[in-house]
């Protein structure tokens, strides 16, 4: 049985849906005459939604001195790209909620958790320069995966884990998925975030994030993504990040200016920090 890339994004379009407020805000951000409060009052109409982005905005990641009460001011300190992201991002769990209770996804929600704290704890450490949405990267660059998790029939997906497990490898999963579905998840993904309309940068740390080098427009959060998602693989495989190395591009660390010094540090802040964020999503 053989699954077209179209195929499975169109069954994505059908199964899988965010709540209206996400639609709405996606259009809102791209609007000169919209508000932060105007953003505010639409995410406002749902509380969970809204109780997730405060924890978020009030916790250790962000570190503002004072707290952020309103949604609005959420809006207003992080920016309204960003407050997009953080919804589209969060939401993402529940719309991929097609399977409840599958290991599968809890454990890789897990890893795209620690990728997440990783990208940022490494764009801090990285001497290039400034990135975006860092976080939300993190924690969508393995959107693909959880389609494929979601949509695939079993046995596609038990012959590419048996290919990666005597073949491949774990780091190099996607040339398992490649061989046995025509494409992989980064690149399934990628096209997810576009159906989305979510920003370029995404796109590419989604699109790219086991091939840096391919990136065009943003290599740096690319490659920040690329080596966190190494590091996510030593914090929930309880491993040292030079047993990691094997799947890392060379490219990526003249691209960041990090070290394997850089790596293991992070590493370490990570598995400190994975409990209270996976809390707050």
């Amino acid at each position: 049985m053989t699954v077209s890339l179209e195929q499975l994004l169109s069954d994505a379009e059908k199964l899988i849906s965010f709540p209206d407020v996400c639609i709405r805000i996606n259009a809102m951000v791209n609007d000169p005459n919209v508000s932060a409060t105007d953003i505010g009052n639409v995410i406002q109409q749902d509380p969970a939604l809204t109780a997730r982005l405060l924890r978020i905005a009030n916790s250790p990641l962000y570190g503002f001195a004072s707290k952020v009460d309103t949604v609005s001011r959420a809006v207003a300190v992080l920016g309204s790209k960003e407050i997009r992201d953080l919804v589209f991002a969060t939401s993402a769990l529940k719309a991929f909620n097609i399977k409840p209770g599958l290991k599968a996804i809890e454990e890789l929600w897990a890893h795209n958790i620690y990728c997440a704290i990783a990208c940022r704890l490494l764009a801090k450490t990285s001497t290039k320069g400034r990135t975006e949405s860092i976080f939300i990267a993190g924690l969508l660059h393995d959107i693909g995966r959880l389609l494929f998790i979601s949509l695939l029939p079993d046995d596609i997906t038990e012959k590419v884990q048996h290919l990666s497990a005597t073949g491949h490898g774990e780091s190099n999963l996607y040339l398992a998925e490649r061989e046995v579905i025509g494409f992989d998840h980064a690149e399934a993904g990628g096209e997810l975030i576009l159906k989305w309309g979510l920003p370029d940068n995404l796109y590419e740390c989604v699109r790219f994030h086991h091939e840096p080098a391919n990136a065009e427009l943003f290599p740096l959060e690319v490659a920040i993504v690329h080596l966190a998602d190494c590091v996510a693989h030593a914090a929930q495989g309880n491993t040292e990040i030079d047993e990691q190395l094997a799947g890392v591009d060379p490219s990526s660390w003249e691209q960041t200016g990090l070290t394997l010094e850089d790596l293991e540090t992070v590493l370490l802040a990570v598995k400190s920090q994975s409990g209270e964020v996976r809390s707050l999503l």
